[in-house]
C-alpha cells in the first residue's frame, strides 16, 4: 500500500511539469544521468583492465610459479625436475594443477625479418585451456605425440612482424656464451592473440622436448613449475603453503635451496602498482561525479521546497508532521535520481556493449599494455547504483530540513 507522502510526491511531480521547478528538476535529472553513466563507465574500464591484464598474466605465467629466487630479476635459472616436488605441490590445498615448463631465449628469422623471441616449452600434463581460448587460427603444438613435432604457436603480432602464417616455417637461432650457435626450423601451427602486446610480441609456445634440444637443457632440469590455483584470491596463501613444501624438499635436494613460490603480484609488481594507480584515479572520478550530482540535486530540492511553501503551510495547518512533509520531498528527490539513473545506466550499457562487441576504442599498447580498451560488467554495477541512491537520499536530508523552519501562519498567505 502506497503511503500518503509518496502519493503527494507523485502528484506534485506531475503538477510541476509546467512550472519553474521543472527546469531545475530536468537539470538535476540530466546531471544524475551523466554522473551515473560516468561512474559506470569508469568502473567498467577499471575492472576491465584488471580482469584482462590479470587473466593474460595468469595465462602466460600461471597464478603462482615455483622458480629460483634469482629468476625474479634475471633470466630463469634451471631447477631440478623432481617428481616428489610435483606430488607435494599437487597435494597442497588450493592447488588446481601443476606442471614443469622450459623457456629459451632466441632469435626468430623468416626471410629478412628477425625478431627476439622467448619460446615456452610445455608437456602433455600442462593445462592449455587458456591458450586454447586465445587461439585465432590453427591449433596448439602437438605435445602429446611420441615424436617431437617441431611445431610452434606464435602470437598474431609476432606472425605479422615476421610475415608468416599457419603452415609457414620459422628458423630459430640460439646462442649461449661462447658455444656454437644452435639453430632449428619450426612449423607455425597456430596463431594466438590476447591484446597484451608487451607479451604477445615476445612469447611463443612449443613442445618442451624441442625447446630442451635446441636450447641444450639437460633432461633432469626445468625452468620452473607453473601452478594453477583454484581461487586466484588465495594466491598469497597458497604461495606460503608451497614455500613450506619447497623447504621440506630442499632438505633432501640442494637444488631447491634458493627456490621460492612466487605469485603474480611478486613477479609483476610494476604492473600491479600501475593497476592500483588507475584504481585510485577511478575512485577520485567517482567522488567528483557524486559531489556534482548531489550539489545539483540539493539545489533542485531547495527550489522544490521554496516553490511549495504554501502547500507546506497548509499541510502543517492540517496536522501533518514535519517529518512526513520532509518525506514528500525525499520521495521527489528519489524519483529524480531514479529517472536520471535509468537513463545513465542505459547510455552506459549501450556504450559498454558497443565497445565489447566491436572494440571501437583502441589503445597504444606501449602506454596501456593492451591494444583495445577493455570493459567488464559484474555485480558491482548493481552495488554502485544502490550505493549512489542511498547516499543521494541521505544527503538530501540536509536541504529537506528547511521544511522544519516554515511556519504555517506565515506561509498560508501564499497561493497553494
Amino acid at each position: 500500500m502506497q503511503s500518503i507522502e509518496y502519493l503527494i510526491a507523485r502528484r506534485t511531480a506531475s503538477s510541476d511539469s509546467e512550472s519553474r521547478t521543472s527546469v531545475m528538476s530536468r537539470i538535476a535529472t540530466v546531471t544524475v544521468a551523466l554522473g551515473v553513466a560516468a561512474m559506470v563507465l569508469t568502473l567498467s574500464v577499471v575492472y576491465g583492465f584488471r580482469e584482462q591484464i590479470y587473466a593474460d598474466l595468469r595465462g602466460f605465467g600461471s597464478d603462482c610459479r615455483v622458480i629460483d629466487v634469482s629468476s625474479l630479476s634475471a633470466v630463469e635459472k634451471p631447477l631440478p625436475l623432481s617428481e616428489e616436488l610435483l606430488g607435494r605441490i599437487s597435494s597442497t590445498e588450493g592447488v588446481e594443477w601443476v606442471a614443469p615448463y622450459l623457456t629459451a631465449e632466441g632469435m626468430a628469422k623468416s626471410g629478412d625479418n628477425v625478431l627476439g623471441l622467448q619460446i615456452k616449452g610445455i608437456g602433455k600434463e600442462y593445462n592449455t585451456a587458456w591458450w586454447q581460448s586465445r587461439l585465432v587460427e590453427g591449433s596448439l603444438p602437438d605435445v602429446a605425440s611420441e615424436q617431437r613435432s617441431k611445431q610452434i604457436a606464435l602470437s598474431r603480432t609476432t606472425a605479422s612482424l615476421l610475415d608468416v602464417g599457419v603452415g609457414d616455417r620459422v628458423e630459430m637461432l640460439f646462442v649461449e656464451g661462447d658455444e656454437r650457435p644452435r639453430r632449428d626450423a619450426f612449423k607455425v601451427v597456430g596463431l594466438y592473440h590476447t591484446g597484451f602486446e608487451e607479451l604477445d610480441r615476445v612469447v611463443a609456445l612449443a613442445d618442451e622436448r624441442d625447446v630442451r634440444r635446441v636450447a641444450n637443457i639437460a633432461g633432469d632440469k626445468v625452468s620452473g613449475y607453473d601452478v594453477g590455483i583454484v581461487r586466484m584470491e588465495d594466491a598469497d596463501k597458497v604461495a606460503a603453503l608451497l614455500d613450506e613444501e619447497i623447504f621440506l624438499e630442499a632438505q633432501g635436494n640442494e637444488g631447491f635451496i634458493s627456490t621460492v613460490a612466487a605469485p603474480l603480484r611478486q613477479r609483476h609488481p610494476v604492473v600491479f602498482d600501475w593497476m592500483q594507480a588507475h584504481t585510485v584515479i577511478a575512485r577520485a572520478v567517482i567522488i567528483i561525479m557524486m559531489v556534482v550530482l548531489l550539489f545539483n540535486m540539493a539545489a533542485a530540492m531547495l527550489i522544490m521546497v521554496f516553490d511549495r511553501i504554501g502547500m507546506i503551510g497548509a499541510l502543517k495547518a492540517q496536522g501533518m508532521r514535519t517529518a512526513a512533509i520532509r518525506r514528500i520531498f525525499l520521495y521527489r528527490a528519489a524519483l529524480i535520481f531514479l529517472r536520471g539513473a535509468v537513463w545513465g545506466n542505459v547510455v552506459a550499457g549501450v556504450l559498454i556493449f558497443v565497445q565489447w562487441r566491436w572494440q571501437v576504442v583502441e589503445l597504444d599498447p606501449v602506454g596501456y599494455m593492451l591494444s583495445v580498451l577493455p570493459v567488464d560488467v559484474g555485480w558491482w554495477w548493481l552495488g554502485l547504483n544502490v550505493l549512489a541512491l542511498v547516499v543521494a537520499v541521505v544527503v538530501m536530508l540536509l536541504p529537506s530540513m528547511v521544511v522544519a523552519r516554515i511556519r504555517p501562519e506565515v506561509t498560508l498567505r501564499y497561493k497553494l
